[in-house]
């Protein structure tokens, strides 16, 4: 059975669980070394290697920069980098910054995605305060809330919320079968196998479908409709925007405007979670929102290498996958 496009309402977290299980499973194997240093371990030549989550993480950062030496037929030095808000932390940037160094690049600059997305329109009337920025891709689901009058300030963030699906299902079953999954790789990934060919099933055009499970000796069989799942990955997002709202301190009357970010954003069935939340407020689509950001990167990267002096690359954070940092 062929399964759907990405971009459907069924499949609305897939990515994110897949993420998420990825990170669980921690790949690289680790070693700890009598003084207390923690090494990951590699294979290079038919030989293990090890090396330390750093020196991991150079090597990845190399790889892209690589990537972009030869795209750009030149040598990229400086760099400016695009990172979700939620990983807008001094420590992250330090990384980041160290991993770049590692491979002979200069970290420049940091700007956080929303703030991009929010700096590519201008105001529709009055100067609006507060902007909400929606971004659901097939990499990425953030909600950030900006302060305008602030210089582009991100008030509050929700991110990285998972699938909820998968969630939901490793809750009852743990509970059900008396079994932590979590601590059985083998079963999270046939947890998440079982949630995506359910998924596809449904997509292709089932109103239903059953998922058995089997653990020591024991079976436990869930029924899952299309309706109840359209409902709870809708209800997922309905949670972000709430989650986004309440740490901000900002009652959704307060937000000026919407700027949509991501090609999920152009599911009806989104577009409808937001307009209960915003029923009032303009929705920022002008340009694509799959490539808001893209176009945003590009002037802004324009305008700093003006400023600096110096030529430089972008580089987008979310694209080094969930392995890197």
């Amino acid at each position: 059975m062929n399964r759907c496009p990405d971009n459907c309402i069924v499949h609305l977290h897939s990515v994110a669980s897949k993420q998420w299980l990825i990170r669980r499973m921690n790949p690289y194997r680790s070693y700890v070394s009598p003084d207390g240093t923690r090494y990951v371990i590699t294979q290079a030549d038919n030989e293990q290697i090890l090396l330390t989550p750093a020196q991991v993480s150079a090597l990845r950062f190399k790889e892209k920069k690589d990537e972009l030496d030869r795209i750009t037929s030149g040598r990229v030095d400086n760099i400016l980098f695009i990172l979700p808000a939620s990983s807008n932390s001094p420590q992250f940037k330090s990384r980041v910054s160290d991993a770049a160094a590692a491979a002979g690049a200069h970290a420049l600059h940091f700007i956080e995605r929303p703030v991009l997305a929010a700096a590519h329109y201008d105001s529709i009337g009055p100067k609006p305060k507060t902007v909400l920025v929606f971004e659901l891709s097939d990499c990425i689901l953030e909600i950030s809330l900006i302060n305008v009058d602030l210089d582009l300030i991100v008030m509050a963030t929700v991110s990285d919320l998972g699938c909820p699906l998968f969630h939901v299902l490793l809750s009852e079953l743990s509970s059900n079968l008396e079994f932590d999954f979590t601590r059985d790789v083998e079963a999270l990934i046939d947890l998440y196998k079982k949630c995506e060919r359910a998924k596809n099933a449904l997509c292709m055009g089932l109103d239903s479908v059953e998922i058995k499970f089997e653990r020591q000796g024991r079976e436990v069989i869930e029924t899952l409709s299309r309706a109840w799942l359209v409902e709870m990955n809708l209800n997922h997002l309905r949670s972000g925007i709430m989650s986004c709202l309440m740490e901000a301190g900002v009652e959704q009357e307060a937000v000026d405007e919407v700027v949509l970010v991501g090609a999920f954003t152009n599911i009806p069935e989104v577009l409808q979670v937001l307009r209960e939340f915003f029923h009032k407020q303009p929705f920022r689509c002008e340009t694509e929102p799959a490539h808001v950001i893209q176009l945003s990167a590009l002037k802004y990267k324009s305008i700093l290498s003006d400023l600096s002096g110096v030529s430089l690359a972008a580089m987008h954070i979310a694209d080094f996958g969930v392995l890197f940092f």
